[in-house]
């Protein structure tokens, strides 16, 4: 290869979509907002191609140790978590998995009703599919009232304040049954922890599929029969007593749940 042509190894926009199999306009919008490296001149935009794959393999490198990070970074969330059974705890890692699936910078409640689905034998999933709620419908809701965010991942994701609700809720849920020192949060105080929110997107797909407390407490009931979490089901009685406890008249009543770890 003479010097000439090492230097002179620019392609145009054109030709780097159809190598990276990306859209014309997108590799557009990347030029403008000064993500992938080229030069300007007049009308045209010119990109190295010896320039092109060193960046490519720098942005490889810099989003694998974001993702192994933040993956990291879930495992010791959830481990932070006591007294949560191990379909929950498996629950919540699934649930910042389908966070970052979307590349939203915080985990929520749809996240949470994700991971709740991953184990079909979790009690949450067996409820969830006796109500005819699945994978595919839950996404499509999240679909059409959310934007996947662009940008790099979130080293950490938070919770918003709606996850956190419904997570104090299933504590709060689990810890009255009444056994010496609490009982475990399995998968289903979770999940009636979203229901008795009364806000967030997992709390409206859930009301947007006719989801009331009585009839989710019979689910819960129901799948417990089958096998349970290895931590009773109980909650269910809980649940319709939290909800009303929660303001009848309009109001939230008062958050018991500030142990929990923010």
């Amino acid at each position: 290869m003479t010097e000439t042509s090492k230097i002179l190894d620019y392609r145009d926009p054109e030709w780097v979509g159809k190598r990276l199999g990306l859209d014309k306009n997108t590799i557009y919008k990347f030029l403008q907002d000064g993500v992938i490296p080229a030069v300007h001149l007049g009308r045209k935009w010119l990109i190295s191609e010896a320039r092109l794959a060193g960046w490519l393999e720098k942005e490889a490198e810099n989003q694998t140790r974001a993702r192994r990070e933040a993956a990291q970074s879930a495992d010791r969330t959830v481990q932070l978590i006591d007294n949560f059974t191990a379909a929950a705890r498996m629950a919540l890692k699934q649930a910042h998995s389908e966070a970052r699936r979307y590349a939203h910078a915080y985990l929520g409640q749809e996240h949470l009703l994700l991971g709740l689905l991953a184990d079909p034998n979790s009690l949450a999933a067996r409820t969830l599919r006796a109500l005819a709620i699945d994978r595919s419908r839950i996404r499509k809701i999240i679909d059409q009232k959310t934007a996947p965010a662009e940008g790099p991942i979130a080293r950490r994701l938070g919770r918003n304040a709606e996850a956190k609700r419904a997570m104090r809720l299933a504590m709060r849920l689990a810890h009255r049954k009444g056994a010496p020192g609490g009982t475990a949060i399995g998968t289903d105080h979770l999940l009636m922890g979203i229901l008795l929110s009364r806000r967030g997107l997992g709390h409206e797909i859930l009301k947007c599929n006719h989801i009331t407390r009585a009839r989710l407490r019979s689910a819960i009931a129901e799948a417990s029969r089958g096998k349970g979490e290895n931590h009773g089901s109980g909650n269910s009685g809980e649940g319709d007593r939290i909800g009303r406890r929660r303001g009848g008249n309009g109001s939230e009543g008062r958050d018991d749940g500030k142990s929990f770890r923010e």
